[in-house]
């Protein structure tokens, strides 16, 4: 009986550690497979070395993946590039929001009115052989005149009666109708400066009244019948200060959209010629200081100055060498002034 008894609990122990040993054990490897389809395929004859061959290592319209190693951000192959977020595009042009440059959505209403500035005010006569940076000026100009042309076209006229109000002939005691933007300069002691749209740093200097809330303020909108008041002194200029007689009628909202879409591309056209202008000084000035520095080494080639020489001969050989460079660079300063034409002025102070 006990004999029994060992051999049947010899038999459970060993059913049971072959268990644990089927549980444990690998299982069987697979017998190695090569079909046809799965073998490699040589690369066609002249394919660059390294793989990579169109149609067998990168079947097409598969993209790949990049490697590990590869830097954060890589752009796997077939991707459109990521669209800047804030970017709207519309009919003629596209607005950033997360740019420094905008440019103005055009609708379609204005977009007609442009097509007349376009033949109203005809396109640029630049005479040949210019620069390409003179040209753009002379093209970012005729933009201005046009983008002009559209905001006074689309602007109400004055009432019956009433003349506009003339920026070149102002005085104390002149009125007149005004329908403009106008940029916050300063306010001094109850005054703000301003800068109407079309008058310069330069011009005659014009004040309001300083308005509610004028510290926030970059412009202000001058609608209705104004009269020159009174001058004042700002900054040590006269400043003629102006005083709304009666207000203007409030604008359909259509017609003011219009009107202040029409108003920003003449900001933006002020800023593409101001621009325009800026290259185009940097890059005559570049040229111009190219062309005196090889006159400027040249000429004291020719008029050395001995390493004894006094103080006055120094000057004076100095003198000699400024007026010697001026000759030799002359022919090729004509030939910039030829290329660039005359740079523009332009009011600093207007971005």
């Amino acid at each position: 009986m006990r004999t029994r008894f060992l051999l049947s609990a010899v038999a459970t122990l060993g059913v049971s550690a072959g268990a644990a040993t089927a549980q444990t054990s690998p299982p069987p490897k697979a017998p190695p497979s090569t079909p046809e389809a799965n073998r490699p395929q040589p690369a066609p004859k002249g394919a660059p070395p390294g793989g990579n061959t169109p149609g067998v290592d990168n079947p097409p319209n598969v993209p790949t993946t990049p490697p590990d190693n590869a830097r954060p951000g890589t752009q796997r192959p077939g991707t459109p590039p990521a669209v800047p977020p804030g970017t709207t595009t519309g009919t003629t042009g596209t607005v950033t929001g997360t740019g420094s440059a905008t440019t103005v959505v055009v609708p379609p209403e204005l977009a007609k009115v442009e097509a007349e500035a376009a033949v109203e005010v005809p396109a640029p006569q630049v005479p040949a052989g210019r620069a390409p940076e003179a040209k753009r000026v002379a093209e970012a100009a005729v933009k201005v005149r046009r983008a002009t042309w559209v905001v006074e076209k689309l602007l109400p006229p004055p009432p019956d009666g009433v003349t506009a109000l003339n920026f070149s002939a102002l005085k104390v005691g002149a009125r007149g109708w005004l329908d403009t933007t106008a940029d916050v300069v300063k306010t001094t002691e109850g005054v703000t400066t301003i800068r109407p749209a079309g008058i310069t740093a330069g011009d005659v200097v014009i004040g309001i009244p300083a308005p509610d809330g004028v510290a926030s303020m970059k412009t202000v909108s001058l609608r209705g019948e104004y009269v020159v008041d009174r001058a004042a002194t700002a900054d040590g200029r006269e400043v003629l200060v102006l005083k709304e007689m009666s207000a203007a009628k409030a604008l359909d909202p259509a017609a003011a959209k219009l009107i202040t879409a029409a108003r920003a591309r003449l900001e933006q056209a002020k800023a593409e010629y101001a621009n325009a202008v800026a290259v185009l000084a940097a890059t005559k000035k570049k040229a111009v200081d190219a062309v005196m520095e090889r006159a400027t080494a040249e000429a004291a080639k020719q008029i050395a100055v001995p390493d004894n020489a006094t103080g006055e001969e120094r000057i004076k050989a100095k003198a000699d060498q400024d007026k010697l460079a001026g000759r030799l660079a002359k022919a090729e300063l004509d030939k910039i002034a030829e290329l660039y034409g005359d740079v523009p002025a332009v009011d600093p102070t207007r971005k």
